[in-house]
């Protein structure tokens, strides 16, 4: 071993001997302390006061003491001793009461915190602090007449005091007395324009008068005060909600969840807004926690039951209407909203009841809905349309305003808006889904009849107004002009054949959408063309692959069923959608289903086969534009107005390039281009037809006429910048794909397209940023693996390539290069490369300080070797050499913190140099953390297995852990290799007499050894495991509960259960779990950070900061528990403990995104805009799709007075998903 420092042997026995020594002692010290107790103990009272106890010390400060960690509970003792002791001054006692009622107000015992108000009140009539509190209390109970009598005092004795204005003006506003509210609100800003509670309190009145943009002027205020005011962003949110503003809504309501993860009122009012953007999933998702949090928030039921109703899952939604009457009999909405599900399902009497019931409640609800044949209609209006033009006015004025409170209402508004800015197929899309949701709104028919008119689609329009008609017979005369104008007069025969045709032309257009997965879409149209013709088998078979990709299997059995039931040929074309339905049902792979590659198709993949009549057979798959994303506007509009010639014979180039028929391909191509010279689906096509037969020049042309066509899209991007990276034209790769990634930050093959890139420049340190970018978006890119490992190569980092080559070849293995790759590296890594233990200076000028260095350091003369490798680093800074020699000094120096810096740069150089890693490994060894030296030996060893000062030095750090059988293990290791190595020999006795003195300890889970658990119950729990990663939790906790019958001490089983139940809401159970986990084995923290997350959920807090402190006791090196323990703190809003712990995240792991993301929330809350922009910088650099960072960093813009770099932030949030 080269330049090795010589004084590790002595380090690791002295750490050893020390440790055994303090222990005994600590013994003796317990027995030798008495058990008296103390009597009065002011600091855990009076907190920062607690070194004052004159008679006239200090003001009380009205938020009560500043007593850092210490529970309540020990606050009301300590205070309880002073305050009831009748020798102190009166001012003492008087400060006992009012922090005593300020520990109680923390435990939210507003009767017992009054009580001790009173008593501090009684010795101090004058106390403002208390008679403020104690007004504040009032207000919890709801006796705002009590609280502002104790309001009005505060301000008879501090006529400036802001706070008592503002709180005042609270409880006016209660009261209903907004003019009160708003005059004490806006004295108490003259008093103090930074008292953000009052601009939120003004705001609140505003709202109530009706004055959005006035109370969102002040909530801006507000929030530039404090980022962090919950109910300003709340109630910000919920004014934008009320001008359909909802993407600015939603960051509100992201920012305040960030302030208040446990809001139920934040979900609930976040899923209105989701619904108000037509995303059922995530307003599920909202109302979902909302209603865990609140078991009765009437508002999370109700904006389920509306999501599920636009999925057209009908019981659920008629579940959860039923839940919100059962809440609040007093709220029309819920009544409206199941009359609506009743008349969907058929039952026609409950439909008419509930709607009586809306309307009784409020009448305004009249003419949402069917209250049953007594109800009278208004008289026809005469209406001419025509259907060339947008809707007119007097046509909108015709019928009967629509009501706001119909969730069908919106989709009707939103398509009228499309429809007047030109974009029929998205109007007709809106109308279509009003029907949806509201089956019997003639409206929505007649609305549609109009657009599908203008559109040329006459049969279409024809049997819309013929519905339209049924519903609503006042329409008679609207409907009877406008069929005149498009649809000659019909008999009853022609009817049916008119029907037909509409069908065939829906059928069509939905397999045009259902090519490009715009499922939703063509589920409408599906269901329309069956209303039509009930006969028609395309229609059934079509809609039976829309509701596989839907996920419902048995859907699309049943209508496979139905199809071959009208068209007995079509049995075949349905065998395998039977087979997948069984699959689904069991959870296994359905048999005789395969992939394109040959592989089985799991029970949930989606078929994805093209949808078309019998006549135009569907092409196999996969297909080429497969890399066009669906969910791009841009794209779904174009797929929805595109010929359906085109897609169908794109869709046949795609087939033909799938089976690299590339000059076939090309044909198909032109063959579509020759009907829309303008469709950028032929060309992006064509070129990669041309791709694939390496004509890079002539796919980057047709790639660019593609984009031309249609711009900023990111898939369109990304294929030119693979195609110039394959010619050679890194520079133009690069921009392409970037300009990709800026358009679509979630976009994997644009990340990989620039690590490729990055690779031909010869910038390997990028490219493997790319690439991991790459990973991180999509996991099982094996490209981007094998383009890593490559990168890696050339970094000298052949451990890692290796891995990576691995990877790449366990998700695909039939491709020989990454085989290839990895037999590279590993000869390369054999022969020496830079995996062994021998740096060299890079130059002799540079050699000869670094000598020179070593020379001083082996005559204790530290500060003189540092100089001279100091002069060493100046010649080449990416030297290795000198870092490893002054490290060794700055360990004998004892600037440990210095030295781990110094091998931290040698092992980002050279990530396979043991040596670095052993000697990292005394500088933790030296700051008492013997885990992070224990991870450094072990990594050391792994490279080098022959090490026997390896093995010593992790014997040593085991032992001081009382590890004793592992450091004894590795002892024995370590003499082996070197059975002259003494102090091996010394460090096993002194193992084997501390094992002997603690012999009579009971070694916690050894029962639960892999060895010993029972194959059965082995087995329940990977099965467990499998249903829990398809979200299948109540299986999932079943089998777990299996695994531990079998095996009461399987600590795993509970874990995961714990887990599981976490996840469903049932934390007394997760609690149980965890604690049986740890009964079974007490010593791994990550199980207490666990179940001290959940008790926080609970409001335990006092339990849960107990958890976080064993588990920083167990495993002081573990960056995920400072995170969490960070992430509990800032929710008590403990600031300066939380930034100490994000603080540790990132010295125990510098690239941790979620230490740099809390260390900025922590900083806005101080105010330090500029440090939180810093990390939240960091942050979103180290994982460009972090969502949750760009919502951060929007905040603080906006705290800033950003509001343009606010807004762009949060549209980000939001474009990666985002809440």
């Amino acid at each position: 071993m080269s330049r090795r420092t010589g004084a590790i042997s002595r380090i690791f026995v002295a750490v050893l001997s020390h440790g055994l020594a303090l222990a005994g002692m600590a013994v003796l010290g317990a027995i030798a302390t008495p058990a008296s107790a103390i009597a009065k103990d002011y600091a855990p009272c009076f907190g920062d006061e607690s070194g004052d106890r004159s008679p006239n010390s200090g003001p009380i400060d009205k938020k009560g003491a500043n007593a850092g960690k210490i529970s309540a509970d020990r606050r009301i003792a300590a205070c309880t001793a002073i305050a009831e002791d009748d020798k102190e001054t009166l001012r003492l006692r008087t400060k006992a009461y009012f922090y005593r009622g300020a520990a109680r107000d923390d435990k939210q015992d507003w009767n017992g915190a009054i009580a001790d108000y009173d008593k501090a009140i009684a010795l101090d009539p004058k106390a403002t602090s208390a008679l403020f509190n104690r007004g504040t209390d009032w207000s919890n109970k709801g006796d705002y007449d009590r609280a502002i009598a104790d309001f009005n005092i505060v301000i008879s004795l501090e006529p400036s005091a802001s706070d008592a204005y503002s709180s005042r003006g609270s409880a006016f506003l209660r009261k209903g007395k907004i003019d009160a509210a708003m005059l004490d609100f806006q004295q108490a800003i003259e008093a103090d324009p930074q008292n953000g509670n009052a601009h939120t309190g003004l705001g609140t009145a505003w709202s109530k008068t009706g004055e959005r943009d006035k109370a969102i002027a002040e909530y801006d205020k507000a929030i530039r005060i404090d980022p962090t005011d919950f109910i300003a962003l709340v109630n910000r949110g919920l004014a934008y909600a009320a001008r359909d503003e909802f993407d600015r809504a939603i960051a509100d309501y992201d920012a305040a969840l960030a302030v208040d993860p446990g809001s139920a009122d934040a979900y609930a009012n976040r899923s209105a807004a989701w619904i108000g953007k037509n995303d059922w999933a995530r307003a599920i998702a909202d109302a979902n926690r909302a209603i865990e949090l609140d078991a009765g928030m009437v508002d999370g039921y109700y904006a389920r039951a509306v999501a599920w109703a636009n999925k057209d899952n009908d019981d659920r939604a008629l579940a959860d209407f039923d839940k919100a009457i059962a809440l609040d009999a007093t709220d029309a909405r819920a009544w409206l909203g199941r009359s609506l599900m009743r008349s969907r399902k058929g039952d026609s009497a409950g439909a008419a009841a509930d709607c009586r019931k809306a309307i009784a409640l409020d009448p305004k609800k009249t003419g949402s809905c069917e209250t049953g044949p007594d109800v009278g209609e208004a008289p026809a209006a005469n209406i001419t349309a025509d259907p060339t033009q947008r809707p007119s006015d007097e046509a909108d004025q015709a019928f009967p305003a629509l009501d706001p409170s119909n969730p069908a209402t919106w989709y009707i508004q939103q398509g009228l808006k499309d429809q007047q800015e030109g974009d029929v197929p998205g109007a007709v899309y809106l109308f279509s889904y009003a029907i949806k949701f509201d089956p019997d709104n003639a409206e929505a028919y007649f609305r549609r009849a109009l657009a599908e008119a203008s559109q040329g689609h006459n049969y279409l329009a024809a049997s819309d107004c013929r519905r339209a008609v049924e519903l609503e017979p006042k329409r008679t005369d609207a409907c009877a002009a406008l069929t005149a104008q498009t649809v000659p007069a019909a008999t009853t025969q022609d009817q049916a054949a008119q029907d037909q045709a509409a069908a065939r032309i829906l059928v069509e257009r939905a397999g045009a959408r259902l090519a490009k997965y715009g499922v939703d879409g063509a589920l409408l149209d599906f269901d329309k063309a069956i209303s039509l013709d009930p006969k028609n088998a395309d229609a059934y078979l079509g809609r039976s692959r829309a509701r596989t990709l839907k996920g419902d299997p048995s859907g699309a059995a049943a209508d496979c069923r139905r199809a071959v039931e009208v068209d007995p040929a079509r049995s075949g074309s349905c065998d395998a959608v039977a087979r997948k339905a069984a699959a689904a049902a069991s959870g296994e792979l359905a048999a005789g289903v395969a992939n394109a590659d040959g592989s089985a198709v799991a029970a949930n993949e989606p078929d994805t086969a093209v949808v078309a009549p019998a006549d135009n057979a569907a092409p196999a798959e996969p297909r080429a534009s497969d890399d066009l994303s669906p969910a791009d506007p841009k794209l779904a509009k174009l797929i929805d107005t595109s010929d359906p010639r085109v897609l169908v014979a794109v869709a046949k180039g795609d087939s033909l390039l799938h089976e690299e028929n590339y000059d076939e391909a090309i044909q198909a191509y032109e063959e579509a281009i020759a009907i829309d010279p303008e469709s950028p689906l032929a060309y992006f096509g064509r070129g990669e037809a041309f791709d694939g037969k390496k004509d890079f020049a002539r796919a980057i042309a047709d790639y660019d006429k593609a984009i031309a066509i249609i711009p900023d899209v990111a898939a369109l991007l990304t294929r030119p910048g693979l195609a110039k990276g394959a010619a050679g034209d890194a520079d133009g790769a690069l921009d392409d794909c970037i300009k990709a990634i800026r358009l679509d930050p979630k976009a994997s093959r644009a990340f990989f397209c620039t690590g490729a890139a990055w690779y031909g420049t010869g910038d390997p340190k990028r490219a493997i940023e790319a690439f991991s970018s790459a990973i991180e978006i999509d996991p099982k890119d094996a490209a981007s693996y094998y383009g890593r490992g490559m990168a890696r190569v050339d970094a000298k980092n052949y451990a890692d390539a290796i891995a990576d080559f691995d990877q790449a070849a366990k998700l695909d293995p039939h491709n020989p290069n990454y085989a290839a790759a990895r037999k590279a590296a590993t000869a390369a890594q054999q022969k020496g490369g830079m995996g062994g233990n021998s740096i060299v200076p890079s130059s002799k000028e540079l050699a000869a300080f670094v000598d020179r260095g070593y020379a001083f350091y082996h005559k204790g003369k530290y500060d003189r070797a540092i100089a001279e490798f100091n002069k060493a680093m100046a010649i080449d800074p990416q030297d290795a050499s000198p870092y490893v020699g002054r490290a060794i000094a700055l360990v004998d120096k004892g600037k440990y913190d210095a030295a781990i810096k110094d091998y931290n740069k040698v092992i980002g150089l050279y990530p396979d140099y043991s040596d670095a890693y052993i000697g990292r490994s005394v500088a933790w060894t030296k700051k008492n953390q013997p885990d992070r030296a224990i991870a450094d030996l072990s990594r050391a060893i792994e490279l080098d297995a022959n090490d026997a000062q390896a093995y010593f030095g992790r014997g040593g750090a085991f032992a001081a852990k009382g590890d004793y059988d592992r450091a004894i293990a590795d002892f024995d290791q370590a003499l082996k290799l070197d059975p002259k190595m003494t102090v091996a020999r010394e460090g096993r006795e002194l193992a084997l007499a501390a094992k002997a003195r603690t012999s009579g300890k009971i070694e916690s889970g050894a029962a639960t050894s892999a060895g010993s658990i029972p194959p059965a119950a082995r087995a329940a729990f990977k099965k467990a495991q499998v249903l829990d990663n398809k979200n299948d939790y109540d299986g999932a906790i079943a089998l777990y509960g299996k695994a531990i019958a079998l095996f009461p001490a399987y600590r795993d089983a509970y874990v995961a259960r714990a887990f599981a139940s976490e996840i469903k809401g049932d934390y007394a159970y997760a609690i149980a779990d965890y604690s049986q986990a740890i009964a079974i084995d007490p010593d791994i923290g990550d199980t207490y950070s666990d179940r001290g997350r959940v008790l926080s959920y609970q409001g335990d807090y006092d339990g849960a900061s107990a958890d976080y402190e064993n588990a920083v006791r167990l495993d002081p090196t573990n960056a995920r528990i400072y995170a969490g323990r960070g992430a509990f703190r800032m929710k008590l809003h403990e600031d300066t403990g939380a930034l100490s712990d994000f603080e540790m995240v990132l010295r125990l792991d510098r690239n941790n995104v979620f230490g740099y993301s809390g260390r900025g929330t922590i900083r806005a809350r101080k105010a330090d805009y500029d440090g939180a922009i810093t990390d939240l910088n960091q942050a979103i650099k180290l994982r460009p799709n972090f969502a949750a960072a760009y919502k951060s960093r929007s905040a603080v813009w906006a705290a800033k007075g950003d509001l343009e770099r606010a807004k762009a932030d949060r549209k980000k949030a939001l474009s990666l998903g985002g809440n």
